[in-house]
């Protein structure tokens, strides 16, 4: 009788830990499965968020160029300090034309060389076909915005030319006592054309900088959109958010 029940007591111990062990398996099983989506979760999180920073920075990179070209473009006129020098000293020297205008010329082609050398190394075309993957409607904005201020930078080089050569046809400036009366008119020309570039590039330059940062601006959700992207550089996106604000 005793040793039945032993066997008794044994057996139930024996299916106690069974059970035991057959409710934790699943829990088991269970906790495996939530860490496991937690990391997929957090790891998608984390490529959503990488993503949307590819294309801020893509923007970013594109602004920053594009608000380098006034002060590349101001360079030029920096440039041209000491051929005016060295026409001015001539003229007090000779005053007459030439061989000024010769130094003239020779100084302003160097000048605008090295200005449009400036803007190849700054590889902007370059730098925008990351962002043309995210945004390919930009690229009629792009284009015209670069052809623009290129040509705004031809013209004031070329009246640049002009305003100086027309200084050194009047006799009235030939006829000036010092290199540094000479310069001065001279300096005056140059500035009036240089003030007009700044303006020119700057006025040019908006509708592609307000595009970027409207971009830029966009939530990780929203810029992940094609479709938000495609509204922010149209200006919608950002008109129908403030609306809603006001709402």
């Amino acid at each position: 009788m005793g040793q039945e029940l032993e066997k008794t007591d044994a057996h139930f111990r024996l299916k106690k830990e069974i059970t035991l062990g057959d409710m934790l398996t699943p829990i088991s099983v269970l906790l495996s499965v939530v860490a496991l989506w937690f990391t997929w979760s957090h790891d998608a999180d984390l490529k959503r968020k990488q993503y949307a920073d590819q294309i801020r920075h893509s923007a970013s990179v594109v602004t920053a160029k594009i608000e380098r070209w006034s002060p590349l473009a101001d360079r030029y006129f920096e440039d041209i300090q000491s051929t005016i020098v060295d026409v001015s000293e001539k003229v007090e020297a000779t005053h007459t034309r030439e061989p000024a205008n010769r130094i003239l010329f020779k100084g302003l082609v160097q000048a605008q060389a090295t200005a449009s050398q400036r803007i190849v190394d700054e590889q902007l075309e370059v730098a925008y076909i990351e962002l043309y993957g995210y945004v390919p409607s930009l690229q009629k904005t792009f284009d015209t915005t670069i052809q623009d201020i290129k040509s705004a930078e031809a013209k004031a080089h070329e009246g640049t030319s002009s305003a100086l050569q027309g200084k050194l046809q009047d006799d009235k400036v030939l006829k000036l006592p010092t290199s540094i009366l000479i310069g001065n008119e001279l300096r005056s020309s140059a500035d009036e054309q240089r003030k007009q570039l700044w303006k020119q590039i700057e006025f040019v330059a908006t509708p592609l900088r307000e595009k970027m940062l409207n971009l830029i601006n966009l939530s990780d959700e929203d810029i992940m959109d094609e479709s938000k992207r495609e509204a922010a550089m149209q200006g919608k996106l950002n008109a129908s958010a403030a609306t809603d604000k006001k709402n």
